[in-house]
């Protein structure tokens, strides 16, 4: 009887470790999440939001503009960012004014937190198989216009943000 107990209950354990493997590897391989530390990207997530982010649909081709990604930096490898897509692999970016251009079309602004100032303007040709990022609180944000290397190779793009789902009472999708 007692064998009998003990079996139970080492097949219970053995269903609720091979549960966790399951949700580890998925939360591994497809899914992350992420605390905002920063407010560079204010006005559409917060510091202190926590986001869901699938870790697929950041393969070439997969990407769009305005897409809101987590990747590393290429000044810092240790660090993860998330930031809005503005300029695709091969485009012409201009910040002039204020305004931003892709390949002289004037890009859409309305998530930006505030008219942009004049910092980080300048003409940016993004190199294939690279992407330009800025932050939608562009007056106060660590991005591409800054950094010494200024694109993100295709390989250092960890996932796309999806979803606030922290604090509650700003849950929805991005």
């Amino acid at each position: 009887m007692k064998e009998k107990k003990m079996t139970r209950k080492m097949k219970g354990w053995g269903i609720y470790i091979g549960v966790l493997i399951i949700v580890f590897t998925a939360c591994n391989h497809f899914f992350m999440f992420s605390e905002v530390p920063t407010d560079s990207m204010a006005g559409t997530i917060e510091p202190g939001d926590t986001l869901a982010c699938t870790r697929f649909g950041i393969g070439e081709g997969e990407v769009g503009r305005y897409d809101i990604l987590i990747f590393t930096p290429p000044d810092e490898p240790g660090m993860l960012y998330v930031k809005r897509v503005v300029g695709l692999p091969g485009e012409t970016i201009e910040v002039k004014d204020g305004k931003v251009y892709a390949d002289g079309a004037e890009l859409d602004n309305s998530f930006t937190k505030a008219p942009q100032n004049r910092r980080g303007d300048g003409v940016y040709k993004v190199p294939e198989g690279h992407y330009f990022f800025l932050g939608d609180n562009r007056n106060n944000s660590n991005d591409s216009r800054f950094w010494k290397q200024k694109y993100v190779p295709a390989a250092n793009l960890k996932a796309k943000a999806r979803l606030i789902t922290f604090p509650f009472t700003r849950i929805g999708w991005l």
